[in-house]
């Protein structure tokens, strides 16, 4: 990852152009030193992945630390209770590991996309189910995330990435307008609105699992609006938490690609 962050390619590149747009007054060693620390981790994700496949989710789960456990218990006693919730995750820390280990204390149910790598879909799909976990993926209907959410299950959802096909809602993200996709919010307006932040992030050395308020958002005759409120909340809550360990969120996305309808030139930059 350290090598790998160091060549002037075009994920390397963007990484810091987009970091620059994130910390406009960071210093350019600060620039730099967080975009070879953004590889660097992401390479030690990837071989962490790879080199715990074989071993029991419960195993890795007693080495992980957690923050908010009161919260921890509000999504179980949920669950108990049959109340779905989505869980609102993201591409930051080690989302993987969280959706092996997750399962092991609530029902789980992970969003996914499938790879176009039958191979690659095949390993994450069972790193995903070792511990549980149900997989939903993006291109089927609708109602199978609705089922696992009225079962009583949590849903894992990442929708801090823009993604032009899916239809979205522009929200601020460290100080820029960001398309990000409403299908969280509308599944959990299907199934009672209850919403509530989940991360798993390096911290001191050891893994730490990050478990924010559980949240009731309720209908309106606004729907636009309610979607618009819940994914606000969701990103200014990972923004906040990425805000602690930059390094671990991938800076490479295209997070900005997508512009505000009536956005001039002047901000072309941010599509980098």
């Amino acid at each position: 990852g350290e090598l790998f962050g160091r060549l002037p390619m075009r994920d390397q590149l963007r990484c810091r152009t987009h970091l620059r747009q994130a910390y406009p007054l960071a210093t350019p060693q600060w620039i730099e030193r967080t975009a070879r620390k953004n590889f660097r981790h992401f390479g030690r994700m990837a071989l962490w992945t790879m080199a715990t496949l074989h071993r029991d989710p419960l195993q890795l789960r007693r080495g992980i630390g957690v923050e908010g456990a009161d919260h921890l218990r509000d999504l179980v006693r949920a669950c108990r209770r049959g109340e779905g919730t989505v869980l609102l995750t993201g591409h930051f820390g080690n989302w993987e590991l969280l959706s092996r280990v997750a399962a092991t204390v609530a029902p789980l149910s992970v969003v996914g996309k499938r790879l176009r790598s039958p191979t690659a879909n095949r390993l994450i799909q069972t790193a995903r189910i070792g511990g549980g976990a149900h997989v939903v993926y993006q291109d089927q209907d609708i109602r199978a995330a609705v089922r696992e959410l009225r079962a009583g299950r949590a849903l894992a959802t990442l929708p801090d990435q823009d993604i032009p096909r899916l239809a979205g809602t522009f929200v601020p993200w460290f100080g820029h307008l960001a398309h990000t996709p409403i299908g969280p919010a509308a599944l959990a307006q299907f199934a009672g609105g209850a919403v509530q932040p989940g991360f798993l992030y390096a911290r001191g050395g050891r893994w730490v699992a990050h478990v924010g308020p559980r949240k009731i958002f309720p209908r309106t005759a606004d729907r636009a609006a309610d979607l618009h409120r819940i994914m606000a909340w969701a990103m200014a809550y990972e923004e906040a938490l990425v805000r602690r360990a930059p390094e671990q969120w991938v800076w490479w996305h295209r997070r900005w690609r997508t512009r505000p309808p009536g956005t001039d030139a002047a901000a072309s930059t941010i599509r980098a």
